[in-house]
C-alpha cells in the first residue's frame, strides 16, 4: 500500500513519528473527531491497508503539511488515497460535486455567510466578488480537470 500511494505522489510515510501535530492543527478535525490525519498514517504504516476513515472530508487547507516536523506531508498521503479510492470504485460523495458546481458558479470554495456579507457592508469592504475573467479561468481549470 505504502509503495502504491507513492506511486500517488504521497510523502514519506515512514517518517511519520506519531506526534499528532497533523490532527492538533486540522481543522477538520477540530469539528470532526472522527477525521485524523495521523491515525490515517498510522494504521497505513501499521496495516499496509487502505484506512476506513474518510479522505474527502480533508478540507485541504494544508496547514498538517505546515506543521509536520518530519516534512511527511500529510495532504499528500490524504489527496493519495482519494485517487486509489476512486481508482476503486469509490466515488466520491456527492458533497464534492456540490462544491464543485459552487466553485463553477461564483470562484469561491467557501462562500461567506449572509452574516458576512452584512458585517463587510456595516464596516464600508466591497463586494467579494470574482471578475468574469478569473470566473472563466477557473472553469477553464475545473474543464481541464474533468469537471
Amino acid at each position: 500500500m505504502i509503495s502504491r500511494l507513492k506511486e500517488k505522489g504521497a510523502g514519506d510515510l515512514l517518517k511519520c513519528i506519531q506526534c499528532g501535530s497533523c490532527t492538533s492543527s486540522c481543522i477538520v478535525n477540530a469539528v470532526n473527531e472522527y477525521f485524523n490525519p495521523r491515525r490515517i498514517i498510522g494504521s497505513i504504516v501499521k496495516f499496509n491497508r487502505l484506512p476506513d476513515q474518510d479522505p474527502w472530508l480533508c478540507s485541504s487547507c494544508s496547514i498538517c503539511v505546515e506543521r509536520c516536523p518530519q516534512r511527511v506531508n500529510p495532504l499528500s498521503v490524504i489527496m493519495a488515497l482519494r485517487m486509489i479510492k476512486y481508482e476503486n470504485g469509490d466515488a466520491p460523495p456527492s458533497r464534492v460535486f456540490e462544491l464543485i458546481e459552487q466553485i463553477k458558479k461564483t470562484g469561491l470554495a467557501f462562500p461567506l455567510s449572509n452574516e458576512a456579507y452584512e458585517k463587510r457592508r456595516s464596516l464600508g469592504l466591497p463586494e467579494l466578488e470574482m471578475d468574469e475573467e478569473s470566473l472563466k479561468e477557473v472553469k477553464k481549470i475545473l474543464s481541464e480537470a474533468g469537471f
